[in-house]
């Protein structure tokens, strides 16, 4: 069989419709089974910890930059606006799922989420997996969603330490 050559558009259609569903799901499969999804959450963010550690006393705007481009946007959020001080970054999101994504594949956000028994909170609740990395670095990020959007905050955490270089400061 010849193989099609496939847009990339489409391919990035499909990889954000494919990650949509697998985190819808894989929460849905945690509720039935009476699992915490925010205890799954965590320990997604533990596992970056480290990964972060290269932006390590960057501005904060930076850092949200990378989480926006680098994770937010691949997961079909579009940045609504923004705002940055020298201490403090935001970003208004498109909530998740994205709508005119789900709608090329013939459902809705409602359909989608109903499909795997999570509500867009719940779904919101992905975005807690930057917590734990940002805090790594001295850094404070907050999420929450509001009507429809999605907002993430960025600033230095009070009191925050540093941690020593390649030094997880959580116990093992």
């Amino acid at each position: 069989m010849a193989q099609a050559r496939v847009p990339t558009p489409v391919l990035l259609d499909g990889a954000q419709m494919t990650l949509t569903s697998l985190l819808a799901g894989t929460m849905g499969f945690l509720k039935q089974r009476n699992i915490p999804v925010g205890e799954w959450v965590s320990y997604i963010g533990q596992q970056f910890e480290d990964s972060w550690g290269g932006l390590e006393g960057e501005e904060v705007n930076r850092v949200l930059q990378h989480v926006v481009t680098l994770w937010a946007r691949p997961m079909g959020a579009e940045v609504i606006s923004s705002q940055s001080a020298p201490k403090k970054a935001e970003v208004s999101l498109t909530a998740l799922p994205n709508k005119g994504l789900l709608e090329k594949f013939g459902t809705t956000p409602r359909g989608l989420l109903r499909g795997f028994g999570v509500t867009q909170r719940e779904l919101a609740a992905i975005y807690g997996m930057f917590e734990s990395p940002a805090r790594a670095i001295g850094l404070k990020l907050t999420h929450r969603l509001t009507a429809g959007k999605q907002l993430l905050r960025l600033e230095p955490a009070r009191g925050a330490r540093r941690r020593q270089a390649g030094r997880r400061t959580r116990q093992a």
